[in-house]
Formats: structure tokens, sequence, C-alpha cells
């Protein structure tokens, strides 16, 4: 993984930070220059009956209001029109600090950010673990507005966890969020991530510890999405064979839902996911073996409308290949993208294959598409971006966005932002929110804010 500055000389810029957070942000977005000097505000401690926030302090309100709010005013509204740019605002240690790792051998602090429709939600699990078979953990949830002001962490319910849980990925559904962990088990070797725990919230801020029915909770559940039509995961019955899919409407009730079919072969699923027209399941076609030769297997998509009936869908450049997968992901709750990577065994070839569709039956071949849509797409429903770590040791990530028929355009990028260097730590997945992108460094010690600027 990349990584970025921390120094001491950088702890040290982190406490001056804390105290111009508020200052350099609403200049940043009001269009202040370096001749402006206004003073910088005195802090106030919480009181007894408030909850403490991480250290923040804010500036006087400008005459003109700005784009990214306060905690107190919602979401912002971002930039309509093309977007070209993206202003960063480094914000310090504005990321909640606690609970901290235990002494042990295998103790560890691990952080993330995650985008929704009214903010930003992030999350810290803290271990104490002295050998792979002995851990106690705490996993606390934060949540912000606007990216940049913080609430104080607060307590998930994790009981009857065998091992620490981390929050890998926050999906927003019908019902509101579904938080997806996946477990830090030390022993467990070899084979995907399996998903360890869920957890269902209305506003970011009280989590219910999902307790899933027995076929879901036996089973290897490697994928969990939402969409606007429900939510939907993939994985393994007990048999560690079975291929399955689960669909819930609400986060906590999941029923198994049919397989899809092929006339010939076998059906492989790789994941799925679901937007405005229903639910698309990737995976591939496993076909009999041949005179003298394995099966191959042939990148496959199917819709449905509510999970229960599968149509395959006709791939133009889908090739039977000695090994392929297929990934499907949300551009919009109104667009879709699936890529297929197929490994050729007698060329040694790997090839990618890219597809987009509006309603997840037909799916028009995109031409000589940008590597950088390999990267993890971010989307807050109407839009998408893409965060890409930097190709050397220094340098900035790649900000783009990702139009509807999946043209990629690189955004400049002005202001404090986040950037790579060889005597650091990395980033956990950046986050994408109704304020900008968030960045925060995988140690939680920075944190970043990047709002779109369009032309």
């Amino acid at each position: 993984m990349t990584r970025i500055g921390s120094t001491q000389q950088g702890t040290r810029n982190r406490k001056i930070k804390g105290v111009l957070i508020g200052l350099a942000t609403a200049c940043l977005l009001a269009g202040c220059t370096a001749a402006e000097t206004p003073s910088v505000p005195a802090t106030s401690a919480p009181t007894a009956s408030s909850p403490a926030e991480s250290p923040s302090v804010q500036a006087t309100p400008p005459a003109t209001p700005i784009s990214t709010p306060t905690p107190t005013t919602g979401p912002a509204t971002l930039p309509a029109g093309t977007w070209t740019g993206i202003k960063w605002v480094s914000a310090g240690a504005a990321f909640p600090q606690t609970p901290v790792a235990g002494t042990g051998e295998f103790s560890e602090t691990t952080v993330g950010v995650f985008g929704w429709s009214r903010g930003y939600v992030g999350f810290r699990t803290a271990s104490d673990q002295s050998s792979p078979q002995t851990v106690s953990f705490k996993l606390v949830s934060t949540t912000s507005s606007d990216g940049l002001h913080w609430t104080a962490g607060k307590a998930m319910d994790v009981s009857g966890l065998p091992f620490a849980v981390v929050v890998t990925a926050v999906v927003e559904g019908p019902a509101g969020l579904l938080a997806v962990g996946e477990s830090q088990d030390k022993a467990t070797c070899g084979g995907p991530p399996t998903v360890a725990a869920m957890w269902t919230s209305t506003d970011g801020v009280a989590w219910a510890l999902v307790k899933p029915p027995a076929d879901f909770a036996s089973a290897s559940v490697y994928t969990v999405d939402a969409g606007s039509t429900g939510y939907v995961a993939t994985g393994l019955l007990k048999d560690g064979a079975t291929h399955a899919v689960w669909l819930s409407g609400d986060g906590r009730s999941w029923h198994q839902a049919p397989l899809p079919k092929a006339t010939f072969g076998k059906v492989v699923v790789d994941g799925a996911t679901d937007f405005a027209a229903g639910y698309v399941v990737s995976g591939a076609v496993l076909g009999p073996e041949g005179c003298g030769g394995s099966s191959l297997l042939t990148p496959s998509l199917w819709w449905s409308a509510d999970g229960q009936s599968w149509t395959r869908s006709k791939l133009a450049g889908a090739t039977p290949s000695s090994e392929a997968t297929m990934t499907v992901s949300r551009i919009s709750d109104h667009v879709l993208m699936a890529i297929a990577s197929e490994w050729n065994a007698t060329t040694q070839a790997t090839t990618q294959v890219v597809w987009v569709t509006t309603d997840g039956r037909t799916w028009s071949l995109v031409k000589a598409p940008s590597n950088l849509l390999s990267a993890n797409v971010m989307t807050n429903g109407q839009r998408a971006l893409l965060f890409v770590e930097p190709t050397g040791i220094n340098g900035p990530p790649t900000i783009a966005t990702v139009a509807d028929d999946l043209t990629v355009a690189t955004l400049t990028q002005t202001g404090d932002g986040p950037m790579a260097s060889a005597d650091s730590v990395g980033w956990a997945p950046a986050a994408f929110g109704p304020a900008g992108v968030v960045v925060l460094s995988s140690d939680g010690l920075d944190l970043w804010l990047g709002v779109p600027a369009a032309s």
C-alpha cells in the first residue's frame, strides 16, 4: 500500500491544523485569497450535557453561505454541471482517536470512513490480542455531516463475535445503512475474506447487530451490496461448494433466492448488486469438459426484477476462457458497469472486457475503456468517482469522474490534499458523500476533504 507522510514535524503541524480547520474550510470554499488574514476564533469546551466531539474549531460564518455545512445544517449540495477539479482542505487529526489498541503482540487499530446520502460514517476497531486465539476488541462508530467535524466514538454491539471485526463496507438501501464487518482472525489462512457481522442503522448514529438466519450464518458470505431495490449478498453454503444468493428488504431479515440457471454447464456466482431497474448477478458458466481438455468459464450476467426469476444477458465480447471472473458495480442508481477478467491458458494472456447498462438486461460493450475503471468506483447514487493510488512512491492520488457511458475524466487538484511519500502510512479507502471526497490515513491521524468544482 502506498504510504504518506507521518513524521514528527507532521505531528506538530496537526495541532495547528486542529485549531485552523474551521477557518481553512470556510476560506477555501468561499474563495479567500492568500492576502486575507482573518483572526482565529477561540475554542469552547463541551458541556457535561452535550456529547464530546473530536477537537475542532469553527470559523465565524461568512456573509455568503458556503457549500460545505456545519454539522447542524445537514448535507451539502455538490455543484451541478461538469466537474473539472477538486479543492482539498486538510483537517489533521479530526477523526476520533479512541479507543486505542492494547499491548498484545497481535494488537492493532484499524479505521475506515464511508459516505452516504446524509453524510459520512466512520469506524475504529481496537484490539488487544496476545495470541491468534485470545482477543478482546472494541468497535466504535462516529458520524459527520460535512466530512470535517466528527462526533465522539460510540461503542457498537459486538456480542458473540469471537474475533476482532473491522467494518470494510457500508451500503445504503431503502431501509437505511448496512455496515459489513470482516474478521481479523489471524488463524484463518487462504481464501477470500468472509462477512463476519453486519449492523443496520437509519441515521448512521445508532447501529443494531443483525442476527441472520441459520443458512446465512453458517455460510461463507463473500459480497454484500445494496441499492434502491433492496439488499443482496452472495457466497457459498455450509458445504463450501454450493453457490447462493440472499436478498433482504431491510438488511435485517434475509432469505435465500433461487440461483440463475444455465442450459448447459454450471453457474458460478462472483457477486451481485441492485439498482432502480432490479437485481443483477455476475459470474460465469462452467461448461462441460471438452475432448482431452478441462472445462472453460464464460463470463455471464443475469438480471431479475425481483430476485426470483433470472434472465441471462447476451454479452458481446465474452469468450470462454481457462479462468474468468465477472464483477458488477453501480455507477449510479440508473447505470451499472460490468468487468470480465479472462485468462487464456494457451496464450498465457489476461484480458479485461467492459460493459455498461441502464436496464440490467441489455449490455453495451465499451470500446477502449479507461484502465482506471479497474479501481474501486465510489458512487453517491447520482454520480461516480474514482480514487486511484499513485503509481510511484511519491505524489497525490488520481481523482476522476465516471460518466454514464463510462468515459473517465481526471480532475485537477488544488489545496492541501493527501500526498504519498516513502516514509509514511497508507490511506484507508476514500469515501464519497454529500460534501465531497473524504480521505483518512490508515492510522487515523490525518483526514482530508476534497470538494468538487464545476466548470
